[in-house]
């Protein structure tokens, strides 16, 4: 990262002096053994070096394969270099990591950060190597004697479920889109959150009957255990991905009936996961889950605002600027030079100055000169926020015109805070939910069609309108304004989740749609 940020970008004038072919070159790479690890170590994501994966494999499969993961595990890859690495990575490393006897001697920590980040990438099949992740998560488990629990829960009044949480605290975004319905589902269930201590709070323990607390150190263990005691009817992960105990938990029995939601919006390629919950207007193409798919109602998991935080009051109109002010709602994995492109285009056509709002979030210090770096590379009227409070962000968002989502990996929440100010935006959608949420959420919302696009020359035709045509956009902010986006938002009913998952595990996970 600190290479990254500095004019050097990369380190590779160090490689050049370690190989073994001399006079300072990079291709070919010859390394001694001992000089190949310092390679490992020194080659980043924005070298310039080709990356030779058979070749570096033949010489060092464990050494590699760290490397490799190492490659794909970093929250931002913003650059062309990282992200045409990853693309790469995500298409060759699956099925070499299984021709590995174990993961010993492979960074395991950050195997939840592989597992997650992939979901950001372009490539169609770029959850594929989940599945090798599972198979050597599984075998590690059960060789260190954990396993999976086949013995029938105890009938009991009212069945049990056991709520395997990641992220969960009043501010974070999880909690503004399950919380309605775990609530809700009191109604059919028994319900015990369980999560690590520092992320939940006093708000959002009270969403559950009973609630357990575990410490990040033993977590997957301590849970089980839990799950031993309780005995629960089923299992539901809101999301997986943010933590390795979820990664983890998804790869064993610990119920009759294991549900996921889609908190963080991917498949999980797990055998253990019985179905997925997913709305109806959020799926795309049901092909790309590995999962069983059961669509629910688009009125079935209404929002939550934000806890104790006061909304500015949206701006009806703008009295004429020198510029348009977009905003870029969008957590820094989010961001992606095929989406920078498509912003650097915008600029070029637009004939109105315009200037981007990279509202960025878990960016800071060295991480945010790293986005800053590559977003001003490519989209030079851009300003490039770091991570801001909830209430200074809304701020910043309530002085923009319009708001255009990132690709492919789309935005809800940041739906959410754009259009509550009364901004009218562009999407791109797709077959991914991460991509398809954004069109259900415009739809619900009665946003224009043509602001749902389907690839990246109609997203760009649409932006540039939006920013061009003042009378268009004015009366899109005034129709937002008097919908009232919160009655679409925050009402529905909850209560159907908990019927659906109740009626999964009284017809043995038979489809209830």
């Amino acid at each position: 990262m600190i290479f990254a940020a500095s004019t050097f970008g990369h380190a590779d004038h160090v490689i050049t002096n370690l190989n073994e072919a001399g006079n300072g070159c990079s291709h070919p790479l010859r390394f001694e053994r001992n000089n190949f690890l310092k390679f490992c170590v020194m080659y980043l994501p924005e070298s310039g070096i080709p990356l030779q994966p058979d070749i570096l494999w033949q010489f060092n499969p464990q050494a590699t394969a760290a490397l490799f993961l190492a490659l794909l595990s970093p929250r931002i890859l913003p650059s062309a270099a990282g992200h045409e690495k990853r693309e790469t990575l995500l298409a060759w490393l699956p099925e070499k990591l299984l021709t590995l006897i174990s993961l010993e001697g492979l960074p395991e920590r950050i195997l939840h950060d592989v597992y997650m980040h992939c979901s950001y990438a372009d490539m169609a099949k770029k959850h594929t190597i989940k599945r090798s992740i599972n198979f050597h998560l599984r075998k590690t488990m059960l060789k260190n004697g954990l396993s999976d629990m086949n013995e029938l829960p105890p009938l009991r009044s009212k069945p049990l479920m056991l709520v395997i949480l990641e992220w969960f605290n009043s501010g974070h975004s999880i909690y503004r889109t399950h919380s309605s319905t775990l609530r809700a589902a009191r109604d059919q269930f028994s319900t015990h959150g369980v999560a690590i201590a520092e992320a939940t709070d006093d708000i959002t323990r009270k969403v559950f009957d009973d609630f357990t607390e575990v410490s990040r150190t033993g977590a997957v263990e301590t849970i089980m255990a839990l799950a031993q005691q309780l005995r629960p009817d089923v299992i539901y992960f809101p999301s997986v991905g943010m933590f390795p105990m979820t990664v983890a938990l998804t790869n064993l029995r610990l119920a009759p009936l294991q549900v996921m939601a889609l908190g963080h919006p991917a498949t999980t390629h797990s055998d253990y996961i019985d179905a997925v919950l997913v709305e109806e207007d959020y799926l795309g193409d049901i092909a790309c889950f590995s999962e069983k798919v059961v669509s629910l109602p688009k009125d079935c998991l209404p929002y939550v605002p934000p806890a104790n935080i006061t909304q500015p009051e949206p701006i009806q109109q703008f009295v004429q600027r020198e510029a348009v002010h977009i905003a870029v709602c969008a957590s820094a994995m989010k961001i992606n030079p095929r989406f920078l492109a498509a912003c650097a285009e915008i600029a070029l056509r637009s004939p109105l100055p315009i200037i981007f709002h990279f509202l960025v979030g878990f960016c800071w210090g060295i991480t945010h000169r790293v986005m800053e770096k590559a977003v001003n590379e490519m989209v030079t009227s851009a300003k490039v926020y770091e991570h801001l409070n909830y209430q200074n962000y809304l701020q910043v968002i309530n002085q923009c015109d319009l708001f255009i989502n990132p690709f492919p990996f789309g935005n809800t929440n940041g739906i959410v805070d754009t259009v509550r100010q009364g901004l009218p935006g562009v999407c791109l959608s797709g077959e991914e939910v991460h991509e398809h949420i954004d069109e259900g959420l415009f739809r619900r919302l009665g946003l224009a069609e043509e602001l749902i696009t389907h690839n990246v020359e109609q997203y760009i035709t649409a932006t540039v309108r939006l920013i061009t045509d003042t009378n268009w956009r004015n009366g899109l902010r005034r129709q937002l304004l008097q919908t009232q986006p919160d009655n679409v938002l925050f009402t529905g009913k909850p209560e159907q989740f908990g019927q659906i998952v109740r009626a999964l595990l009284d017809n043995g996970h038979q489809d209830v749609n």
